[in-house]
């Protein structure tokens, strides 16, 4: 048997591979622009029904090479009562269905949470 394949299959093969790289690339632009549209809406949400005081948007939402099927809308928030936590998650989560939130209250955040907020995160 002979498995090696013809100048001509391999462009088939290649071309291919480009579509489906270039198709990937399309669905994660996409993907990012309506997870800025969440976080826009998240911070409006959160600062008129909850009086949040400031809102950040961090992690693989922002980076476009880091982004991935899984990944999620990483928001840092300032002044939300911690009574409110909870109820101010349910409502992000009803935002869009296909964007997961974590919702950081940066008060209580781990110390490499804030690091990371701090030196990559974008106001909201």
């Amino acid at each position: 048997m002979n498995y090696q394949l013809t100048p001509e299959q391999m462009e088939i093969y290649r071309a291919g591979a480009r579509r489906r790289r270039q198709q990937e690339q399309e669905r994660m632009v996409k993907k990012q622009q309506i997870g800025c549209q969440v976080a826009k809406e998240a911070a409006e949400l959160l600062k008129r029904e909850f009086g949040a005081q400031k809102i950040v948007i961090f992690g693989s939402m922002l980076k476009l090479d880091k982004l991935h099927d899984c990944s999620d809308l990483d928001l840092a928030v300032w002044g939300l009562n911690p009574r409110d936590y909870y109820r101010a998650v349910g409502k992000l989560l009803s935002l869009d269905p296909d964007i997961p939130v974590d919702l950081v209250e940066v008060e209580s955040a781990k110390p490499h949470i804030l690091k990371v907020i701090e030196e990559e995160g974008v106001p909201w």
